[in-house]
């Protein structure tokens, strides 16, 4: 580790600011001293994933002296088998690893022979024992490990204790040093080395990231370029999975982020050498496009798969390093905003404020008390603005009443897609409207039986099936005077995409039924006004097919006084397992309003459709599953083409009662005129959709 990042380690511990990060350095120390786990031969880890309750989905927990009782905080249970004793194996062997380099930065700043003994007396061990562990693992789509059951997780591990190491190897005797390189990190690296993954991912950036960081410890150029050079090393990783606007081309911000550490991680080594990545474009690339995306509360969406929780204060820690690296005033108000202070943008509203307290935070915070922000950089002006995305596919459509809109037309993001091109996903300030759930523990059940599946989210399958890969097209946007509104599209004319060839989609992850789609067009216009999201849907079908156009509310459908106008079903909706779905009800008179009550407010949703249609709702999956959200399913019969419209309309200050009405009129040449009526106005839209780009103009009286 470069000796000025060392000194603003050590300078930063002095400071008040940083008080918050050296107590929880402090009880990370403490914490250590608990760890009873001797390091033996022969150990073999289980897949993470699995250490989750089967019912809830709640990550399972456990004591040090009590290492094989597996307790669920949620339902209470307790669990005992095999599998996740091998899982808290990994678990234990991971903690260990962050241990070991969180002890050797604070050993570092208050130097006591206990804590250089901890990380010394673990290197050792592993090196005295690591030849031992044999190859295993069968998790789907990954590749073996040795201490752990897949290649990622051994990265990840190793990674940790060669920042450590880095970090007190000036501490150890030349014999000490022989013993670590010889004993664990040349076997560890040589094993990466044969299963690095020959393909575009997040866990190619991990494992080239930690085999690059491992040459640089060892001296080994052979090594480093093994890491850095050729396909599908971390140079190759950079150069094809980051989008040209900053993404990462898995789609969402967690596993941005998730590829984002990892490369971070091989930089604080690489750091001050010949090898420094600090000022390439492409990192900078990827601190700015969160920014972009950020919702009004500070959360950040969750696309794909992405689980819930992940806001601006888990990611400052990064911005640390931006703001350090880049010195930009934005990157000063995201973290004055993340931590609370006093210079916090006042326009982001229910922002959950962690403290200041990371590792990274010490070695490379600045100071942020006092700093002023310019309006234009300032993190709320951020947020409430209209972005529009084209190169990642990724949409936010914002207006002053609240709502923010996310389009998904992104490219196909290989084995981390749900599947749903032009899929929304809607806020109200801070109240879920119409939102993408993103996933849950890989190991539990509904993240591949519901959550990975087309007809989770708000979009359009054909057939009840999932969509095929293919890259969704933004076909313009425009800003009116009374709001805005985007169109967007997907076909599958042909099977190309931009990542393929490039990843690998194992058959088990294509779930998908190309014939179903074969020459479907799909286009979707949205339009984001003063109170209300207008959202029309037009597919074209070249031989008979059943659209069916899913939206899932986080609310519950209310009007009592129209229960008789549903009856019970057993219909199949969708080909996924009948589970997911609770309480069928199908629609059996005409109704075309409907009234959910929200976390607040309730929202009115008013449909319609050029074809006729059947509509059914059910209780489906939230995220966490053991919540439900309310779907509500229009499929027709499509011979040709059919066009779905509806419009939403909220606010939580009135009445659980309709405050508008919705008038259609199909005109020739795939025309339309959509009527708005209110209490007091009366907005027409005209809407033409013939040719390449649709034509919209608005009256209002």
């Amino acid at each position: 580790m470069d000796m000025k990042r060392l000194e603003r380690l050590r300078g930063n511990a002095d400071k008040p600011e940083f008080q918050a990060a050296m107590a929880l350095l402090r009880r990370d120390a403490e914490e250590a001293a608990k760890i009873t786990f001797a390091i033996r031969s022969h150990e073999q880890g289980e897949w993470m994933h699995y250490y989750y309750c089967d019912e809830d989905g709640t990550r399972l927990t456990f004591q040090w002296d009590e290492p094989f009782l597996h307790l669920c905080s949620t339902c209470g249970k307790e669990r005992r088998n095999e599998q996740l004793d091998r899982g808290w194996t990994s678990i234990a062997h991971s903690q260990i690893g962050r241990a070991v380099y969180h002890i050797a930065l604070l050993y570092t700043i208050e130097p006591d022979a206990g804590r250089l003994e901890f990380v010394k007396s673990y290197l050792m061990a592993y090196a005295n024992h690591y030849e031992t562990y044999a190859i295993h693992g069968d998790i789907p789509y990954n590749g073996p490990g040795k201490l752990f059951a897949q290649t990622l997780d051994e990265a990840h591990w190793i990674t940790d204790l060669a920042l450590g190491f880095d970090v007190i190897q000036v501490h150890l005797t030349r014999d000490e040093i022989t013993h670590i390189r010889h004993g664990l990190l040349e076997p560890c690296v040589r094993f990466l080395i044969a299963h690095k993954e020959e393909q575009i991912h997040n866990h190619s950036v991990l494992i080239t990231s930690a085999i690059a960081a491992l040459g640089l410890l060892l001296h080994d150029r052979e090594i480093i370029d093994a890491g850095l050079a050729g396909e599908y090393g971390l140079h190759d990783q950079l150069q094809r999975g980051i989008f040209e606007d900053g993404l990462w081309y898995e789609g969402n911000v967690q596993y941005h982020f998730y590829a984002f550490q990892s490369l971070l991680h091989y930089a604080l080594i690489a750091e001050g050498t010949e090898w420094d990545v600090w000022q390439k474009k492409a990192l900078k690339a990827m601190f700015d496009f969160p920014l972009q995306l950020i919702l009004p509360n500070g959360v950040m969406p969750t696309l794909n798969d992405a689980g819930l929780g992940h806001h601006i204060g888990t990611y400052a820690p990064y911005y640390e390093i931006a703001y350090d690296i880049y010195g930009e005033a934005k990157y000063c108000s995201l973290l004055q905003t993340a931590y609370g202070m006093d210079e916090a943008d006042p326009s982001m509203q229910g922002v959950n404020v962690p403290k200041r307290d990371s590792v990274y935070a010490l070695m490379f915070g600045g100071d942020l008390a006092g700093q002023l922000v310019a309006a234009s950089d300032s993190l709320g002006v951020e947020v409430r603005r209209t972005r529009s995305l084209p190169e990642s596919g990724l949409t936010k459509l914002v207006n002053k009443d609240g709502w923010h809109v996310i389009v998904k037309h992104s490219r196909f993001g290989g084995e981390h897609d749900h599947m749903d091109r032009l899929g929304l996903s809607i806020m109200h300030g801070d109240i879920p409207v119409l939102v993408d759930p993103g996933t849950t523990a890989y190991g539990i059940p509904v993240h591949y039986g519901w959550f990975k599946h087309t007809y989770s989210h708000n979009t359009v399958s054909i057939d009840g099936a999932d969509q095929p890969p293919q890259d969704g097209r933004w076909i313009q946007m425009r800003e009116e005077p009374w709001g805005v509104w985007l169109e967007t599209a997907v076909d599958w004319l042909d099977e190309d995409y931009a990542m393929k060839n490039r990843i690998i989609m194992p058959a088990e992850l294509n779930p998908w039924d190309a014939d179903a789609y074969e020459g479907v067009q799909i286009r979707r216009i949205n339009l984001l006004a003063e109170d209300h999201l207008l959202d029309i849907v037009h597919v074209i079908v070249p031989v008979p097919r059943v659209v069916h156009v899913t939206n899932h509310f986080s609310g519950r459908l209310q009007g009592k006084e129209d229960a008789a106008k549903w009856s019970e079903s057993e219909d199949q909706l969708s080909r996924l397992d009948q589970q997911w779905f609770n309480e069928k009800r199908k629609l059996v008179q005409d109704m075309s309003a409907f009234e959910y009550q929200m976390k607040e407010g309730t929202l009115e949703q008013h449909v319609w459709c050029s074809q006729p249609t059947t509509t059914y709702t059910a209780l489906t999956p939230d995220n966490p599953p053991s919540g439900q959200r309310t779907s509500f399913i229009t499929t027709a019969a499509v011979e040709q083409c059919a066009t779905f419209v509806q419009l939403l309309h909220i606010d939580g200050s009135r009445e659980a009662k309709a405050q508008g009405h919705l008038e259609i009129v199909a005109l020739p040449n795939t025309s339309l005129q959509v009527v708005w009526n209110q209490l007091e106005s009366q907005i027409t839209y005209d809407v033409q959709l013939n040719g390449e780009k649709a034509d919209l103009s608005r009256r209002h009286s």
